[in-house]
């Protein structure tokens, strides 16, 4: 026979097996969809002779990615650490950090690091999409390279004696 006993303790299962279940997918989606950021270097050995510009030695070409996941574009979930670009790549969350003003920030301060001086063609892109099937989340990626150089003191000029 049907009680509200029965019923009451059913639906306390049920609420208990949706909190396992959603715990089990925030901790997959948190794994499988962490933020990343990177920063790549090529070194000036790899430029084979070649110049950045008049300008300065090569000291590098720099390039630094950053992507999180957000929710509805605007509220940062999991995004990559820019603080922390060397060691083991730990999310951020809850943390608005895929800005062009903190991935700029990471490139000059790596070329005065390396000794640069001078930083030309510094580029920027910006990548925000919707991620297919999930209705809620988005995808947002900026990435900014630049090349840094060192700035070579003019030669004097001697006078004619």
């Amino acid at each position: 026979m049907w009680s509200i006993e029965t019923t009451w303790s059913e639906a306390r299962a049920v609420g208990a097996r949706l909190k396992t279940v959603s715990a089990h997918v925030v901790l997959v989606v948190s794994v499988l969809f962490q933020g990343c950021a990177t920063l790549k270097v090529v070194s000036p050995d790899q430029l084979n002779g070649q110049q950045f510009s008049d300008a300065g030695v090569p000291v590098a070409h720099l390039y630094v990615d950053n992507w999180g996941i957000y929710l509805f574009k605007y509220i940062p979930l999991v995004t990559g650490n820019v603080d922390d670009l060397e060691g083991a790549q730990i999310p951020r969350l809850f943390t608005h950090n895929v800005r062009v003003d903190l991935l700029v920030d990471k490139v000059t301060q790596e070329s005065k690091k390396r000794g640069g001086t001078i930083v030309t063609d510094l580029r920027t892109r910006d990548r925000s999409y919707w991620m297919p099937l999930t209705f809620i989340f988005w995808l947002n990626e900026f990435e900014v390279s630049a090349n840094a150089s060192k700035q070579v003191p003019p030669l004097e000029s001697q006078g004619s004696r």
